[in-house]
């Protein structure tokens, strides 16, 4: 708008139209610490002419000149004459947020300047729609709103990151890894030859060296030693708290308490597991931090127990970056995408994992659902409340709690060996335990039992190693959807109104 009005000399509806016509706006969370809001002095500090523009397209300055389509210029004014009297739509569309200090919602600038909006995720865009942008919705209509579930490219999180793999399924579906990568649909070929006995053997083949891969990795950096011959159990991404890798670290105390606990006899009868955990916390991010620092005193704990190690190990991989998760992804069995419901835009790495034949243990969240619909139900893993509960757990929480030893007996014993300083720092991870015991915003209280349940049924279903061969078989054939170019497909016919373009060789 600046550029238009100011250096170009357009009128206000001419130069808003442009703008209305040009921008698109991609929503990637409804977490309200993540919708940014830039505080008004600041910006008319530094922007003051923005700042400017902003006051006049909430309508403070200027005649009233309303489209109702493009919701011209003028947002109270507009709003009004939709609404009449209805104070309270006025305050939660308004650009500016009242406060000390007052506060530009970027959301909403973005919202109502732009021709489309979308979400990521099926799931979320109906978030967006009933929640965070709902008075918009209401306002400016339905067909602006729509979703675009995210993809992921297979060029790298497949033939780049899997070389084996991508040269067995170029051999067994006997095309040239340019063709299928350009439409992954064609992946679903390879559902024959889950039933193909020396296929599957290939298969394993493949995942077993990545295991060697990632072990040699670790070995060659970190100086330890990996058990390959165990399940590979990893959740890596950026770490928070809706994330729930605290959810996770304290489902691994849970296993290791639970195997102390056995008889020699009982332990061999388990499942070897290896856990991995990586990824990065905000600078501030105090409970993140404490989450990570609990994560590696539990690593240096169980993994030198004599009675457990052979067992049960645990890792945080330091200095998360795409090129260790292009080691990680490939030599996962089961990944963890363990979100509270309603909480995750989309996630792609639960896409990344999948690609490369992991087999995904969630919550009915973000992408999870749609990679269920296309992957079958029988081959992920889910568990927890559904988005609809979420709100009442939250209420309960706050006016009507239940104590922990009641609600959840097995989260409680695994909280009070923390406290009582079995892994070391008790004092020190009192905040991060106070965020659950008090209030437990993210309900891992909620969720926990089901969540023990869940990593159960990985253990009975790891057991059948053929069967869990075919499940990560159909896994990889079925993710065509996920890919980017169909994301990139979407937008171009969908949102930018553009078409396909043939690159010829010179």
């Amino acid at each position: 708008m600046r550029i238009l009005i100011d250096d170009e000399d357009l009128s206000w509806n001419v130069a808003w139209g442009i703008v209305t016509n040009t921008f698109f706006y991609t929503n990637h969370t409804v977490l309200p610490e993540a919708l940014e809001k830039w505080p008004v002095p600041l910006i008319e500090h530094v922007l003051p002419r923005h700042m400017q523009i902003i006051y006049d397209i909430v309508g403070s300055n200027s005649p009233l000149e309303v489209s109702s389509i493009v919701m011209s210029f003028h947002l109270f004014i507009a709003v009004e004459k939709k609404f009449p009297g209805d104070r309270d739509r006025l305050a939660r569309m308004s650009l500016i947020e009242e406060g000390q200090p007052k506060q530009v919602r970027m959301a909403h600038l973005a919202c109502i300047g732009s021709r489309k909006v979308n979400g990521v995720a099926e799931l979320h865009s109906e978030l967006v729609q009933t929640t965070i942008l709902k008075d918009f919705v209401e306002f400016e209509g339905i067909s602006k709103f729509g979703n675009v579930t995210n993809g992921v490219t297979p060029r790298r999180w497949l033939d780049q990151c899997n070389p084996e793999l991508s040269a067995l399924i170029s051999k067994t579906l006997k095309l040239d890894k340019a063709v299928w990568l350009k439409d992954l649909t064609k992946l679903e070929g390879l559902l024959p030859f889950a039933e193909d006995k020396a296929f599957r053997k290939e298969w394993a083949a493949i995942k077993q060296r990545n295991k060697e891969r990632l072990a040699h990795h670790i070995q060659t950096t970190l100086g330890l030693t990996v058990n390959t011959n165990a399940l590979f159990d990893v959740q890596i991404k950026r770490l928070h708290e809706y994330k729930r890798q605290t959810l996770n670290i304290l489902g691994v105390i849970h296993r290791y308490l639970t195997l102390k606990n056995m008889t020699p006899a009982e332990k061999k009868k388990v499942n070897n597991r290896v856990v991995f955990f990586a990824g990065k916390a905000a600078p501030a991010y105090y409970i993140a931090k404490l989450t990570i620092r609990l994560i590696v005193n539990v690593a240096r704990i169980i993994n030198a127990d004599p009675d457990t190690k052979d067992y049960l190990t645990l890792y945080f991989l330091p200095d998360y970056s795409v090129s260790l998760a292009e080691v990680l992804i490939p030599a996962s069995d089961i990944s963890q995408h363990i979100s509270t419901a309603g909480t995750e835009a989309s996630g792609t790495s639960n896409m990344k994992f999948c690609l490369n034949g992991g087999l995904l243990l969630g919550t009915v969240d973000g992408a999870n659902i749609e990679i269920a619909e296309e992957v079958g139900e029988s081959n992920v893993f889910f568990f927890g409340h559904l988005t609809p509960a979420v709100e009442d757990l939250r209420y309960q929480h706050l006016y009507h709690p239940i104590p922990i030893e009641q609600k959840c007996p097995a989260l409680a014993h695994v909280l009070d060996q923390i406290s009582a300083g079995l892994f070391g720092d008790n004092h020190v991870y009192e905040p991060l335990l106070g965020t659950i015991r008090q209030g437990d915003y993210y309900l891992l209280s909620d969720d926990f039992d089901s969540y023990i349940a869940a990593l159960g049924m990985v253990d009975e279903a790891y057991s059948d190693t053929e069967e869990w061969i075919k499940k990560s078989i159909r896994t990889t054939a079925k993710m065509g959807k996920f890919s980017s170019d169909r994301a990139i497909n979407e937008y171009a016919e969908s949102y930018w109104n553009i078409e396909k373009t043939t690159v010829t060789k010179d």
